[in-house]
Formats: C-alpha cells, sequence, structure tokens
C-alpha cells in the first residue's frame, strides 16, 4: 500500500499535468481568448480509475461517482456553448434529487418523506451549485474550499477510517494541483461543470450524514461563510432591484479582493473555519453533542464575523449597497 505522502505526490502531480493538457486542448477546441473552464470534471476523473481497481478504496461508492462525471460532463456544455439558466437549474435539480434516491433505497421511508426529501435536496443541489459558482474564478477559493474538505476527511476518526482518509487525501491533492494554476488571475477556473461536480460531493456528504450519520459533520463549517455570503448579497441585489442572472462584484472574497489584491480574500474563510470549530467544541464540552454545537455555533459566529469584516475591509459604498 502507498503511503498518504507518495499518494498526494502522484495526484497532485497528475492533476497539475492533466491541467496544462486542459488548457491546451481548450486553447485548440474555444478557438477563442477565453480563460479555460470546466476543470472540475477531472476530479471524478481521477477518482473513478482507483475505484474501479479498488471499489474499497473510497467512501463514495463507484455508482455515485460515476453519476457525478455525469453531471458534470453534462453541465460542461454550459462551459463550451451555454446554457439556458432553466435548463442549468432543472440539471442540478434532477442530479441531486437522483444522488438522493440511490442513497433512499437502503432506508425504509414513507412514499410522502422521500418525495419530500427529493424536492428538498433538488432545491439544495441547485443552491450549492449557484455558491459554488459565484465562488468559482477568484484565486483559490474553490481550492481552499476543496483543500478544507480533504484536511477534515483525513482527520476523521469516525466510520471506516481508512476510505475516508483515502478520500481526503485525493480531494487535498487535487486542491493542490488545480491550485498552482488558479493562483494566477484568468488562467484556470472549474468552471460551471466543476462547480456543480462539488456541490454534489458536498450534497453526497450532506444526504449520507443525514440518513447514515456517518460522514463529519465539521464539513458543513466549510459552507457556513460562503452561504452567509451568498445569502448577504442576494439580499442586496434585491433591495436595489439588480438583474438576479447578471454578473456581480458584490460579494465579501470580491470587495476585498479587489480592494487589496494578492490573497487577503482567503483569509476569512479560514478564519471562519477555525473559530467555529474551536468554539463549537467549548459549547460541546458543556453540554450539547458535536452536530449542535457546530450548528448553533456556525448559525451564530458567521454571521456576526462576516459583518465585522464586511465593515472593515469593504468601502463603505458596498457594505449594504452596491457602490452607488
Amino acid at each position: 500500500m502507498l503511503s498518504n505522502t507518495i499518494i498526494f505526490f502522484l495526484i497532485s502531480t497528475a492533476t497539475f499535468i492533466l491541467g496544462k493538457f486542459y488548457i491546451f486542448l481548450w486553447s485548440k477546441i474555444q478557438k477563442k481568448n477565453t480563460t479555460p473552464s470546466g476543470f472540475g470534471i477531472i476530479l471524478p476523473l481521477i477518482l473513478i480509475p482507483i475505484s474501479v481497481t479498488n471499489p474499497d478504496f473510497f467512501m463514495l461508492p463507484i455508482l455515485n461517482i460515476f453519476i457525478i462525471l455525469l453531471a458534470g460532463l453534462i453541465y460542461f456544455i454550459d462551459d463550451l456553448k451555454g446554457l439556458h439558466h432553466w435548463i442549468r437549474i432543472s440539471i442540478a435539480f434532477i442530479f441531486g434529487a437522483g444522488l438522493f434516491l440511490i442513497e433512499a433505497q437502503n432506508v425504509t421511508y414513507s412514499n410522502v418523506i422521500i418525495l419530500c426529501l427529493v424536492i428538498l435536496f433538488g432545491v439544495i443541489s441547485v443552491g450549492l451549485t449557484n455558491m459554488m459558482n459565484f465562488y468559482d474564478g477568484a484565486d483559490l477559493n474553490i481550492a481552499l474550499i476543496i483543500l478544507l474538505a480533504g484536511i477534515i476527511l483525513l482527520n476523521y476518526s469516525g466510520g471506516d477510517g481508512v476510505t475516508f482518509k483515502n478520500t481526503g487525501i485525493v480531494f487535498c491533492s487535487f486542491a493542490t494541483g488545480f491550485a498552482i494554476f488558479n493562483r494566477k488571475p484568468n488562467c484556470l477556473y472549474l468552471g460551471d461543470a466543476g462547480s456543480f461536480v462539488i456541490a454534489l460531493f458536498f450534497l453526497y456528504f450532506l444526504i449520507s450524514f443525514i440518513i447514515f450519520n456517518n460522514i463529519p459533520v465539521e464539513l458543513i463549517v466549510i459552507l457556513a461563510l460562503p452561504l452567509f455570503d451568498v445569502f448577504y448579497v442576494m439580499l442586496i441585489r434585491l433591495y436595489y432591484k439588480h438583474d438576479m442572472l447578471s454578473r456581480n462584484y458584490l460579494h465579501l472574497y470580491q470587495r476585498i479582493n479587489i480592494r487589496y489584491g494578492s490573497f487577503f480574500h482567503i483569509i476569512p474563510q479560514l478564519i471562519n473555519v477555525v473559530a467555529i470549530i474551536i468554539l463549537a467544541r467549548l459549547i460541546e464540552i458543556s453540554s450539547l453533542d458535536k452536530m449542535w454545537s457546530l450548528l448553533i455555533t456556525s448559525f451564530l459566529f458567521t454571521p456576526i464575523f462576516y459583518i465585522v469584516c464586511r465593515f472593515l475591509f469593504v468601502e463603505r459604498g458596498y457594505f449594504f449597497g452596491d457602490g452607488e
């Protein structure tokens, strides 16, 4: 069995090489000066060969990985030519509902509950996909989310520890290989397809946690700040009657990046994750279990921390506004 260090080196190197090849192919296929996009479909492509040759290597069943790959390949059309927003929403809803239905075969819910959960996870899939899309493009934003997920999986001690660690090391490796490109502006993006792929991975984590309670609940902490940021910006856009389908530069990371440059915009995400985990641990010791400690801390700490960051680091015209 290869060590984690060797696996990390091999997969991060493979991701880097595939990134170079992807950029070359994009320039030949698109025939225009656009940033290569859609690279996120490489992650399930890396997972599948390993899963086929060693079915017990990852925490994700092979079927789920294939479905996530298929979803990414279909969504890839949006990176190449663009899709109508209702088609994108429908694809995200269908695959989100489909992932739940696969897992629901292992439980005995009533038809009414299954129908409600199908709709719920379909809607969550749409929301997560859009959130990831909002965060794709900014240097190291999505790479950090994937890396943090990998670190949490690597350190998870419950369930089958080996398969969680294997999945975690692949996530960390892919994030590192991708970050080498994504650290440079307009070099390589996960794209719409890649954002959809990452959203489906997180959706699978959520479904598995709710049904089987065998996924590290710390994964929800990673999404706390991005989700609140998207919610906050949506309020701004609704208040100022923006076209909700148009591009905007109102998100916290965008304003920080525009104002300060460099990689300062990823620091709030790191602080938020670490602070929530530490605070939740203190609450857990006193009375509550881990899940409720993390949920309560995420909902209470994140909004306060976000508002403070927005007040300190964002221009006054953008604190709750569009700069006009």
